[in-house]
């Protein structure tokens, strides 16, 4: 009794400390994006979410893309003396790496990745300024990058804990029945 109390009150517990969120790196709570949008649905509303959310995310992910950017400068900056900006490098080093992902007729092509990243470096550069900036931009990794393993180990303790539980608990009732009197069968013969 005081084991499954126990058991319990870990579970109860475990649920408040492991508790994530889309920001955090729990997939199961992104809400918006849809793989059963259809074109004969009576509405725009599926696609309308479907598109919202890409919109959030494609404006988070230029974020970060612009925060590394300008922390990598400012790592530059305290480290490397003397100090050359190099935003130029940084275009064609994206340019180049993005370019190779891309595939043949793609909806996206060269002119748009050069477009989007020269804008996005530039406004690197800009924030950046070529000062030491007493701030430095926060970059939120995606979800799989530093997704938390540990619920997996936390899982295959509490299970074990659970299975000692049990045995402890069935292991009187199997005694009882090993040493139970003999000549007293299960079954009654008439």
């Amino acid at each position: 009794m005081l084991c499954n109390f126990g058991v319990a009150a870990f579970v109860f517990f475990l649920s408040f400390a492991a508790a994530q969120n889309f920001e955090t790196g729990d997939n199961s709570t992104v809400r918006g994006c849809s793989n059963h949008c259809s074109y004969n649905d009576k509405d725009l509303e599926c696609w309308n979410r479907t598109l919202v959310f890409f919109e959030r995310i494609l404006l988070g992910q230029m974020r970060n893309y612009v925060a590394a950017q300008m922390n990598i400068d400012q790592w530059r900056q305290r480290n490397v003396h003397p100090y050359k900006e190099e935003f130029e490098r940084a275009k064609r080093h994206s340019v180049n790496t993005m370019i190779a992902q891309l595939h043949p007729y793609d909806v996206i092509d060269v002119r748009s990745v050069e477009t989007l990243v020269n804008t996005l470096v530039d406004l690197a550069a800009l924030q950046s300024n070529n000062s030491l900036l007493t701030w430095m931009p926060h970059v939120q990794c995606p979800i799989p990058c530093e997704h938390r393993y540990t619920v997996w180990r936390n899982l295959f303790i509490l299970s074990s804990v659970l299975n000692v539980c049990l045995f402890i608990a069935i292991l009187p009732l199997v005694k009882r029945m090993h040493n139970g009197d003999s000549c007293e069968s299960l079954i009654q013969r008439a």
